[in-house]
């Protein structure tokens, strides 16, 4: 009777946690996201002269207020990925919530057009719904740990727009198992996803308009493995890009300043490439669209790096899911048109690259093979098109980045992440 009792109280907070993480999702997209595009679209669409006050105030003055939060509270300092980590190995699955002060202080810092994403923050959502729905069910132990998990895949399905990319994540980054557990995450994951859609509706954002082919055999053998095995110095040039940006900023500055001259030196970058701002996705939408050349891939691949570590370095909060699934477009398109340029019959379809792209780099950085190739097939509805060329692409890139580089950026070394799972 006990077992079912607990049985039962553990699919109930797992229920409630979905919910919770999927409005929450929606709540957040109105935030960040819409604010964001609206930065985007305004920095794009008007003359430098006209959009050159807007463009450098916003990140400025914006960023510098959410600095004096962050310099007055140090606990909204700390969030996402790494702090579901620590709750899930430290404390049990406990998490204050104070921890939702970092997640309004990312949306924010998204919305003012920092170089940020809107994923990881939602991850702590989740998980800090799940903690709380967890502890009101009156679970403890690896009750209480699970619908924490289950918390955060929903939040990572309800962001991504994958249901099932949320439950693999959770196995790759936060230490789930192959067991009856993993039930209760799916169940969370899948009432999340469905929560965000029934609202939202925009299950596909990265669909292509013309049907995808599968890559030619000769592509599969030539080309998605140069991908691959590029990808990971790639990935590792950011990942100490951006550890690189956390020791130049003067730390005998007030916190405030320091955030509020990473938003003014983004600013400066969205000058002349908006397109580095805020999450970035219409740039991956427009990649996908062939609306951009090599040349502009490339530039924006780079600036996108310097943007992203500038931010983060500065000390703002914030997601850095988006980041990576937007510097691996921009990788992508500048292979998959190069190689279209060069050899058409390599790269019939160079928009599928973009996507391919998005798969390697997600290995390569976040140190998510099988989730990224999921999320981005989930998000694109291209999964018969991707299938083989992520996982030969993506198993290169993956596996080469660890032996370049033995952590994720979010700091996780191959040792936590075999021991998260004892």
């Amino acid at each position: 009777m006990n077992r079912l009792l607990g049985f039962a109280r553990l699919i109930a907070a797992t229920v409630l946690a979905g919910l919770l993480a999927g409005l929450a999702a929606v709540a957040f997209h109105y935030l960040a996201d819409v604010f964001g595009e609206q930065l985007f679209v305004w920095a794009e669409t008007n003359s430098r002269p006209m959009g050159l006050p807007y463009v450098l105030l916003v990140p400025t003055v914006g960023l510098f207020l959410v600095g004096l939060v962050l310099q007055h509270v140090p606990a909204a300092r700390l969030g996402g990925v790494r702090e579901v980590l620590d709750a899930l190995e430290k404390h049990h699955g406990r998490t204050p919530f104070i921890r939702i002060l970092n997640v309004i202080l990312s949306g924010l810092v998204l919305a003012f057009g920092g170089s940020v994403g809107p994923e990881g923050p939602m991850v702590q959502m989740g998980a800090l719904a799940g903690s709380l729905t967890g502890q009101w069910s009156r679970l403890t132990g690896r009750s209480l740990q699970t619908v924490v998990r289950a918390g955060a895949a929903a939040g990572i399905a309800a962001a991504f727009r994958s249901p099932a990319g949320g439950v693999l994540l959770t196995l790759e980054v936060f230490g789930a198992k192959f067991n009856r557990d993993l039930s209760a995450i799916a169940i969370a994951a899948g009432i999340g996803y469905v929560v965000r859609i029934a609202i939202l509706g925009d299950s596909y954002p990265f669909r292509p308009s013309a049907a995808m082919e599968a890559l030619p055999v000769s592509s599969l053998l030539l080309v998605a493995p140069l991908i691959g095995i590029v990808a990971a110095p790639a990935g590792h040039l950011f990942i100490r890009l951006f550890e690189r940006c956390r020791t130049i900023f003067p730390l005998h500055w007030p916190l405030a300043a320091r955030v509020a001259l990473g938003g003014f030196l983004v600013g400066v970058i969205g000058i002349w490439y908006p397109q580095v701002m805020s999450a970035g996705y219409p740039v991956i939408q427009r990649g996908i669209a062939g609306g951009m050349t090599v040349q502009r891939f490339v530039i924006l691949l780079v600036l996108k790096m310097l943007a992203t570590s500038i931010t983060f370095g500065s000390g703002a909060v914030g997601g850095l899911f988006a980041p990576t699934l937007v510097i691996g477009s921009l990788y992508g398109g500048a292979w998959g048109y190069g190689v279209h340029q060069l050899a058409p019959h390599l790269a019939p379809q160079p928009e599928l690259f973009v996507l391919l792209g998005m798969v390697v780099m997600f290995s390569s950085i976040i140190k998510g093979y099988w989730s990224g190739l999921l999320m981005v097939a989930d998000l694109s509805g291209c999964y018969h098109q991707l299938l083989l060329p992520g996982l030969i692409a993506g198993g290169i890139s993956y596996v080469l980045s660890w032996e370049i580089y033995g952590r994720s950026i979010f700091g996780l070394s191959i040792e936590n992440g075999s021991e998260s799972d004892n």
